[in-house]
């Protein structure tokens, strides 16, 4: 299996980042990844998922069989991908604002989310969305999972395993809120609203490095709001620094346009227009070169008089 995705991955389309991302902020970093991976962009172009990699709001990452990826998301929070996964990061926005908001659309497979400073701040702003559920949190650190109908993992339908804090697993059939230390499923063709089960199911195991996810995930849950505080400083400052090179360049823009035009030959400025004549002055000079005119010509008449 293995090697058929190593032969799977070799034959992806593998792009660069898109350009349009280099002009807008991350939604998350890639602090970790094991086995194989692929990031999906909005226009379907693929890329191999590699550490430290950048992966931007709208983008689609994929684990495949015994491969793990965990991802370091701009809030502080932290995802861990296990293998055959799919999520999407379908709106992700954290400037440490009231703007912020997080909604992650989970296709198949499991993760788990230790949530940042917009599950802290903004907790109706986050959401995990499956094709059966949507979830909202109070908290979190939670273990978001659905298995399609074959999966071998477990039960089909939508869970979500509480860690830390409390979740709302909502569908069209119901609500239901869980607690800490517990689970809770929903299928929809059993016609009932989501349940808080009894036991949590086995397959809520930790993965070979969970270890490094969790103490990660919570040495950065110790400064959200350090790091919040940072990037709003760091937003500040570059919105002081773009609208203060905007100013400089109108500045110069104006400056040219107040230079006299230079003629086409040479650099010598070009000939300043003439002054214009008051109205009296313009008659008294109309005047006088007529009066000249007329003495000139009397004055031709007379000779040709005399020359006779």
């Amino acid at each position: 299996m293995r090697l058929f995705c190593a032969a799977l991955a070799s034959c992806l389309v593998v792009a660069s980042p898109p350009a349009f991302a280099q002009d807008r902020p991350a939604a998350g970093t890639i602090d970790f990844v094991e086995g194989d991976a692929m990031i999906e962009t909005r226009d379907k172009q693929t890329r191999i998922a590699r550490l430290n990699d950048a992966v931007y709001a709208g983008e689609t990452v994929t684990t495949f069989p015994a491969a793990e990826l965990h991802l370091k998301m701009a809030d502080g929070g932290y995802l861990s991908l296990r293998e055959n996964t799919r999520i999407t990061l379908t709106e992700y926005v954290a400037n440490g604002d009231d703007g912020d908001r997080s909604l992650i659309d989970l296709t198949k497979g499991a993760f788990r989310s230790i949530t940042g400073w917009i599950g802290k701040y903004r907790r109706d702003a986050y959401k995990v969305r499956t094709p059966m559920v949507t979830i909202g949190v109070r908290g979190t650190d939670h273990e978001p999972t659905h298995f399609e109908p074959g999966d071998p993992r477990g039960e089909p339908g939508s869970y979500d395993k509480v860690n830390e804090g409390r979740t709302v697993m909502q569908s069209k059939l119901g609500t239901v809120e869980v607690p800490a230390n517990r689970a809770a499923h929903f299928r929809a063709d059993q016609r009932a609203a989501p349940r808080v089960l009894q036991a949590v199911p086995s397959f809520f195991k930790a993965s070979r490095n969970e270890q490094r996810f969790v103490e990660r995930g919570h040495e950065s849950a110790r400064t959200l709001d350090t790091q919040r505080t940072a990037l709003r400083e760091k937003r500040g400052a570059q919105k002081k620094g773009f609208e203060k090179k905007k100013a400089e360049r109108k500045g110069v823009e104006r400056k040219a346009l107040e230079r006299p035009r230079l003629e086409k030959k040479g650099d010598r400025p070009a000939t300043p227009p003439r002054f214009e004549k008051k109205p009296s002055e313009k008659k008294a000079f109309e005047k006088k070169r007529f009066e000249r005119k007329s003495a000139e010509k009397k004055g031709i008449e007379r000779r040709r008089f005399e020359k006779k």
